[in-house]
């Protein structure tokens, strides 16, 4: 089991909480959690990661995140939304067996536009259907930012919010396919003429279409404590990089969980706009 090196320190601005509530300017939250992830997708290497982290919360109108990641909100209707969408990458050490004698990887960050459309919204708030159309960049990170290449990510999700054990829970259910660019795609499965052995022969990554990926989230807001649970399956068949030698398999799994207690806040309240579920 590979465990993180030092402390994760995480900016959530906006977490869930409860329709149309009026919650702290600004929080700060100590938690912890846990993380399985394959060193790729694709890849047979999985890691197991328990991270500790310290939480600062500030529900601005122009930035905000939830259990999907950190966003920035550009434009804004009942309908329409243009936010800017973050998503990264965990590196791949020099001990992944199928990359044995290769260089290791940085871990990836990738940032851009999201055009997000809300396609159906329920009469009591409590479910909503909603189409995302992110491009983002993608940046190698290490002793600088490398641009690596570009990747097109359309998505569905389904929400709703449902009462569990007496207590109101948020689950999200979402579907997307992948498309990445040549220089993407080369990053991780590109087998040089240098790198290719009699078992790992060279290969040469194109850009086109990368696979499907689905992911389901539930999670809970207390007025003290922060409760996620999240699981994504990745599956690569069909992807323009099946073929790779450093694809060992056709789909993998990420499982987590993350607790945060939140210890200090302000006394100034701000009414927190959920456009998900419509609530003002």
């Amino acid at each position: 089991m590979r465990r993180c090196q030092g402390l994760l320190i995480l900016l959530v601005v906006g977490a869930s909480g409860a329709p149309a509530a009026e919650l702290p300017l600004w929080e700060i939250g100590v938690g912890g959690g846990v993380i399985q992830i394959p060193d790729y997708r694709g890849s047979s290497a999985t890691g197991i990661y328990p991270y500790p982290f310290i939480l600062p919360v500030y529900r601005g109108r122009s930035l905000q995140a939830d259990e999907e990641g950190i966003k920035g909100i550009l434009s804004e209707t009942d309908r329409l939304r243009l936010d800017v969408s973050v998503y990264g990458n965990v590196p791949v050490r020099g001990d992944n067996e199928a990359r044995a004698g290769m260089d290791a990887l940085d871990p990836t960050l990738e940032i851009g536009p999201m055009l997000r459309y809300k396609a159906w919204k329920s009469s009591n708030q409590r479910q909503s259907a909603i189409v995302d159309l992110p491009l983002r960049f993608a940046l190698s990170v290490g002793d600088g930012l490398d641009a690596v290449g570009y990747a097109v990510t359309p998505r569905v999700s389904y929400r709703s919010q449902v009462n569990a054990f007496g207590r109101p829970w948020r689950w999200s259910f979402s579907g997307e396919a992948l498309w990445g660019s040549s220089g993407l795609h080369r990053y991780f499965y590109q087998v040089d003429p240098a790198d290719a052995t009699s078992w790992r022969p060279a290969y040469q990554a194109e850009a086109g279409f990368g696979g499907t990926r689905f992911r389901a989230s539930l999670n809970r807001r207390d007025p003290d404590r922060l409760v996620s649970f999240y699981a994504v399956y990745d599956n690569v068949r069909g992807a323009v990089f099946e073929d790779s030698p450093l694809v060992e398999r056709r789909d993998g799994w990420t499982l987590g969980f993350v607790v945060t207690w939140l210890l200090f806040r302000s006394d100034d309240l701000v009414k927190v706009r959920q456009w998900e579920w419509n609530t003002e």
